[in-house]
């Protein structure tokens, strides 16, 4: 089974939890148990994350209406089985990411490098198979005079890391997500 006890999506932060930390953590071991390698179909929950805030929020009356959420729908609850089931549409992004490039429209990835669930890893690795002619090997970039992350130039590829941020970076490491992302549209090194 998964040790829910550190946190996939920032292995750094904590493990927030709250009254239903314990259902949540038996309903994602069984679902992980219930997973196939189907092509189409992905399963999954999300682990040491605290949801009392936005369900109580998501459940107010008034957000639900400005939300024109009928009132016969049931209450909002991140944990209903059925709303991370979906089916993939595409299992490789490559083609859209050629097209892009064969468009000269250039394209930044960043990743925090404290996730596991989307992690740099697999980004260096997509980005790389691409095939696109580097510019600049992997090196520091920085930010206030701290290194901010780890970056490497594609011919019309940017892809970076954010140094101490996880799965959301503009959460954890806004400025300096923030910093990255204006570099890129200016046309500015990051």
């Amino acid at each position: 089974m998964i040790d829910l006890s550190v946190n996939p999506y920032n292995i750094y932060g904590t493990c927030d939890s709250d009254k239903k930390a314990n259902l949540r953590e038996a309903i994602f071991n069984r679902n992980l148990l219930m997973m196939t390698k189907s092509e189409n179909g992905v399963k999954g929950l999300i682990p040491c994350f605290n949801d009392t805030d936005i369900t109580t929020y998501m459940n107010q009356k008034n957000v639900r209406k400005a939300l024109h959420i009928p009132v016969t729908l049931p209450e909002w609850n991140i944990c209903i089985p059925f709303q991370y089931e979906y089916q993939k549409q595409y299992t490789d992004m490559t083609p859209f990411f050629k097209k892009i490039y064969a468009a000269k429209v250039p394209m930044l990835l960043y990743y925090g490098d404290t996730d596991l669930m989307c992690n740099f890893l697999m980004g260096q690795k997509f980005s790389a198979e691409l095939g696109f002619p580097i510019i600049e090997h992997e090196k520091a970039w920085k930010f206030n005079g701290q290194v901010g992350g780890f970056k490497t130039v594609y011919d019309g590829l940017t892809f970076t890391t954010i140094r101490g941020a996880g799965h959301m970076a503009p959460q954890w490491r806004a400025p300096e997500t923030a910093y990255a992302i204006k570099q890129f549209v200016s046309n500015q090194p990051i």
